[in-house]
């Protein structure tokens, strides 16, 4: 029998456990919470990994394999960033070409988007790709890009492959900053687009696209539910999100200021920032919502996401001595279901299509 009451809205269906939930703050999440990523971060992923196959191959790979790839990643709760997911899927479908080809595009005289591979493979290419990233995604986990170089050294253990996809990975020098790797670079010209690209990194683009991925994206928070958050939170609404700080900025616009708690709001580059001891700060860790906690000076909050880093992220910080509530919002992910039934087993307060249905939750 299920813990959770449904209900219906114009929305789909929500699940509650209990008929009302209530904390002293509200924290959110964005991607995919806050703003539809779909045709920004997603369509984001699906160009870079298509641009680097096919410059290889000369094959696509189908929206609906990379769709399919991504939504395994975010359930693993070790694919917050996407530059990892990117990451991980090239890696699985690089580990299907031919011998010939991975020794040919490894070698030193090989470089990705400037030389071409001496040899053309078969349409078949993109099948045995495609297995070998379905076994890869299969040791997938919450060590995010560690679980995906494990995998490999278990699928090709001592083989000649493993030697060519692992100086492969030296030429998209991942992970690095966008100045020092090619992989991370293309995500965010994609991304960004020319002006923005060259703006937050003062550098030249490669791709010079006058329009980024980053103007398709959308704010869901209707105005209504707006005011009634804010007349009931007030001054205690923050964000965690593992989204950089201006990239935020950009798609939420004066919402930063008008509806948020401005110094309460922590990004990616709080994490990076302080992770350079070692450690990694970001989702899941409870780093980044501890510390909008700590700036709203609460003991207390619901904390709204859409992915399995969101909610262990919750639950960590909930092991650190704060009441803290998950509702998982599950209608800007590209598997429904699949995310339904993960935040139901893990014990999620609430699950909700969007961002919206606070107002009759909360």
């Amino acid at each position: 029998m299920s813990l959770y009451r449904e209900f219906a809205t114009a929305n789909g269906i929500s699940y509650l456990k209990d008929d009302h939930i209530d904390s002293e703050s509200l924290i959110m999440d964005i991607d995919g919470t806050l703003i539809d990523t779909r045709e920004s971060y997603n369509a984001t992923i699906r160009t870079t990994v298509n641009l680097f196959y096919r410059w290889v191959t000369g094959y696509q790979v189908p929206d609906e394999t990379i769709n399919g790839a991504v939504g395994r990643l975010r359930l693993t709760g070790g694919f917050n960033n996407d530059w990892d997911s990117v990451y991980g899927i090239l890696m699985g479908l690089f580990a299907g070409l031919p011998d010939d080809l991975l020794k040919d595009i490894s070698s030193e005289k090989f470089e990705l988007f400037k030389s071409r591979p001496n040899i053309k493979p078969k349409a078949s290419v993109l099948n045995d790709s495609v297995t070998n990233l379905n076994y890869l995604l299969m040791y997938a986990g919450s060590a995010g890009a560690k679980s995906i170089e494990d995998g490999l050294s278990k699928l090709f253990f001592k083989k000649d492959r493993l030697n060519y996809l692992l100086l492969l990975k030296k030429k998209l020098n991942y992970p690095e900053t966008p100045a020092k790797s090619l992989l991370v670079r293309v995500f965010e010209e994609l991304y960004l687009g020319r002006d923005i690209f060259k703006q937050m990194y003062a550098a030249e683009p490669r791709f010079k696209l006058s329009r980024g991925f980053i103007e398709n994206e959308t704010v869901k928070l209707e105005a209504d539910v707006q005011t009634y958050l804010k007349r009931k939170y007030g001054n205690r609404i923050g964000i965690a999100s593992g989204r950089p700080g201006h990239a935020a900025r950009k798609s939420l616009g004066k919402l930063i200021d008008t509806f948020f708690n401005n110094s309460a709001c922590a990004f990616l580059d709080d994490a990076v920032k302080a992770s350079s001891g070692g450690e990694w700060m970001g989702k899941p860790n409870e780093f980044m919502l501890l510390k909008v906690l700590k700036a709203l000076n609460v003991k207390s909050c619901i904390y709204v996401g859409d992915s399995a880093e969101d909610i262990i992220m919750a639950k960590n910080a909930s092991e650190s001595g704060y009441d803290v509530k998950f509702i998982g919002v599950y209608g800007l992910s590209v598997d429904y279901k699949s995310f339904v039934e993960y935040f139901m087993k893990n014990e999620a307060a609430a699950i909700i299509p969007t961002i919206n249905e606070l107002k009759f939750i909360v």
